[in-house]
């Protein structure tokens, strides 16, 4: 595995799972890390297999930024801007294109129920939706009913006055 390959699967394992600013952070420290490696003298495929895969780093980056007292409670954006383009758009696959795109002004919304505040305001909302559909449900149940109670001794007499006179055709 590349360089390139690394940071572009280590990218695509952290978008929507952590803030962009902690992405763009780790992308910039393994970028420089290979780098320093290689110019230490070990070859790019040693660095990159002792790192392990980008999935696990990655995993381990989600639950970091997950276990710090400061994370986010509730409704929070991340990033807007350039996605990292590892060489400034040198890297190429086999096909001539370019390897990364660069993509602006990109949103990730990410809603937290990790706080007490955010499950008590989810709780209270499911609870007001509950409640309203069981007042819509037995509000129409009710009007029903009152309609019934109010219609059937009229429908009793135009049911017998029809058995009377219909049967004379």
């Amino acid at each position: 595995m590349s360089k390139a390959e690394f940071l572009q699967g280590l990218r695509s394992e952290l978008e929507g799972r952590v803030p962009y600013s902690v992405i763009q952070e780790n992308l910039s420290y393994y970028d420089s890390y290979i780098s320093q490696e290689m110019a230490n003298g070990a070859s790019e495929d040693a660095v990159i297999e002792s790192l392990g895969g980008p999935r696990i780093i990655a995993r381990t980056i989600v639950d970091a930024a997950f276990d710090t007292e400061d994370r986010p409670d509730g409704y929070e954006t991340y990033g807007s801007g350039t996605v990292y383009d590892g060489d400034a758009g040198s890297s190429q696959d086999p096909s001539g294109q370019e390897a990364y795109r660069e993509e602006t002004h990109r949103n990730i919304h990410y809603v937290s129920l990790n706080g007490w505040k955010a499950r008590l305001v989810t709780g209270l909302a499911v609870f007001l939706v509950i409640l309203l559909l069981l007042t819509f449900v037995f509000g129409i149940v009710g009007l029903a009913g009152l309609i019934l109670s109010w219609t059937w001794p009229i429908l009793l007499i135009l049911l017998i006055v029809w058995i009377f006179t219909g049967s004379r055709r």
